[in-house]
């Protein structure tokens, strides 16, 4: 896979996912238990950040796990149009078009949640310090997919080799996010893939 380094790509980011967001929801498939199974060792609740939500898959995920708030966050603007329409009128839920990275909010969050998108962020180090600036002390940082790490490289090699890093094995993960977040959860499983952190300071 190309290694993403230059701020070249993030524009390439946006196109890839601005072009295919109009049929986002056909291609995808959240297995119930598995998503419950990310939130719960993740403890999300509270405030939620959803970050690169794309066009909401996992809203109602968290409405039914009954946290307070969710704002969906993505670099595409036609992917939160897209959410936008799903979800007019529910008032837990917001949604903004921007870089998440780069984002500055008013209040911090009780969790953060990087659900299938973590190989698409260019600087890794950059987003989880981003990222924890963005928790409350005792919030966590959910980086999940629901799929192993060989079965997501796989298909990025083949549909996004250009808008894709590999994803790192979670230890590995869980390695650099020591340095702003106590890891609680690193699991590297063949249908499944979770980091958590919690801020403790």
């Amino acid at each position: 896979m190309t290694d993403l380094r230059s701020a070249d790509n993030l524009q390439e980011v946006r196109a890839y996912f601005d072009k295919r967001a109009h049929d986002w929801d056909e291609r995808q498939h959240p297995d119930p238990k598995t998503i419950d199974s990310i939130l719960q060792k993740g403890g999300v609740k509270g405030r939620v950040l959803d970050v690169a939500c794309g066009t909401g898959v996992m809203i109602p995920f968290y409405l039914e796990a009954g946290v307070e708030r969710v704002v969906g966050i993505d670099l595409s603007p036609k992917m939160i149009e897209e959410a936008e329409k799903k979800f007019a009128g529910e008032k837990r839920v917001s949604f903004l078009a921007a870089d998440a990275v780069e984002a500055k909010f008013k209040e911090p969050f009780d969790t953060v949640v990087v659900f299938n998108a973590w190989p698409h962020f260019i600087e890794p180090l950059k987003a989880i310090n981003a990222f924890a600036k963005d928790l409350k002390i005792g919030g966590r940082l959910v980086i999940a997919h629901d799929k192993g790490r060989k079965q997501l490289d796989h298909i990025h090699e083949g549909g996004a080799p250009f808008v894709s890093l590999p994803l790192p094995p979670a230890l590995r993960l869980a390695e650099r996010m020591q340095g702003w977040l106590k890891v609680e959860c690193a699991e590297d499983e063949e249908e499944k893939y979770e980091v958590v952190g919690k801020k403790i300071a």
